[in-house]
């Protein structure tokens, strides 16, 4: 994708600190979702158009239409006719009636786009918790995507404060995520409202209790690092090099870093060393779309880190 699909995307964050781009408003104190959606510029709107079939006659195609960004004119997705759009402000409206639910404990703090405009999101603070002694921040990301790839969803995570670890473990005991359908005008969703708030109680207490089993629990970093970066002939030289530099690059994050020297050797100190090579660790090469992609990632959930959570509660003992 060229670098200049990244030039109509824009963030702030409400905490004082660049956002995720780099580039944005930085504000400071708490805004209210009409300031946040300017100052995140996502005043824009979609717009639906006809789809026409390339040729020499233009001729519309039938159950189709174009989700058009009101100020570039670009087309973010080709959906059916009865998708219904969920304009931005109506999406922020969503944010609002979440911390309308406890207006001194949930604050907005980072809003944005992504790829074009094709995603859009924000996050809604809660109150910080402890998990097994340390500090975290949870998280209600909403996003809503404008090219047809999902509805509108509430992901729920964390940041371990300390180290600045994303904490988005997939639990069978309480749903992460959460979708919710497109309605006209997005003007009936109390019962949404009430749900996701349920949920993400649930989750976070549930992500506590999760994280005092592992902490309790003994494994072997070598042998889960094995496991989650195997060797394979079929590897090419660069491939099984990268592999082993990966290794011991979360090996040494578990034996150097101060806020894991209590936890070396049990299963809690082994997710943070990954998590915290995934969620710190700058790339070899940074591509265009990268801070895009590493936003997605933070929203939807890691699929490495899940392969490592598994792999941990397999060997843990």
């Amino acid at each position: 994708m060229a670098a200049g699909l990244l030039e109509n995307d824009w963030m702030f964050s409400g905490r004082g600190e660049v956002p995720w781009h780099g580039i944005g408003a930085v504000l400071e104190g708490v805004p209210t979702s009409k300031e946040a959606i300017k100052a995140a510029k996502l005043e824009w709107t979609i717009n639906q158009a006809p789809v026409f079939a390339a040729g020499n006659w233009a001729q519309a195609i039938p159950g189709f239409v174009a989700n058009v960004r009101s100020d570039t004119k670009e087309v973010l997705g080709i959906v059916s006719d009865r998708y219904c759009v969920a304009q931005n402000k109506d999406v922020f409206a969503f944010a609002d009636a979440l911390i309308g639910t406890d207006k001194a404990k949930c604050t907005y703090e980072t809003a944005g786009s992504l790829w074009n405009g094709r995603r859009v999101f924000m996050l809604v603070n809660m109150p910080q918790g402890r998990i097994v002694g340390d500090e975290y921040q949870p998280y209600l990301c909403i996003s809503n995507a404008h090219d047809g790839s999902s509805a509108l969803q509430v992901f729920l995570t964390g940041i371990r404060v300390v180290c600045n670890n994303t904490l988005s473990a997939a639990l069978h005991t309480a749903n992460r995520k959460l979708s919710i359908r497109h309605k006209s005008c997005m003007d009936q969703h109390k019962k949404e409202v009430l749900r996701t708030m349920g949920a993400a109680s649930k989750y976070f207490h549930d992500l506590e209790i999760f994280a005092s089993e592992l902490a309790g629990k003994k494994v072997n970093i070598a042998k889960v690092l094995d496991a989650l970066f195997p060797a394979s002939s079929a590897m090419s030289k660069r491939q099984l090099q990268s592999n082993r530099e990966v290794k011991e690059t979360i090996k040494n994050i578990l034996k150097q870093k101060e806020d894991l020297r209590d936890f070396r050797g049990t299963a809690w100190g082994a997710y943070n060393a990954i998590a915290d090579y995934r969620s710190n660790a700058e790339p070899k090469r940074r591509t265009a779309t990268y801070a895009d992609s590493k936003m997605a990632t933070f929203l939807d959930g890691d699929a490495i880190m899940n392969h490592a959570q598994e792999i941990i509660l397999e060997l843990a003992a």
